[in-house]
């Protein structure tokens, strides 16, 4: 085999364990709830609003 058709190969190997590792992650993520996806945005959402929140009192307290 010469050393081009070996380096193809192993590109070739490479990539369709890349697309079987990529396959395997989306059938796993389609199996959680929905809701979990959906309350962990939400409660992300929240938690950056009371930080915003909390940065702005603080900014008036240190202008005070």
């Amino acid at each position: 085999m010469s050393p081009n058709m070996y380096l193809y190969e192993k590109a070739r190997e490479a990539h369709s364990q890349d697309l079987r590792r990529e396959a395997e992650k989306e059938r796993l993520l389609s199996h959680l709830p929905q809701y979990r996806r959906s309350r962990s945005r939400r409660a992300a959402g929240k938690l950056g609003v009371l930080l915003l929140k909390l940065g702005a009192r603080l900014k008036q307290f240190e202008q005070s």
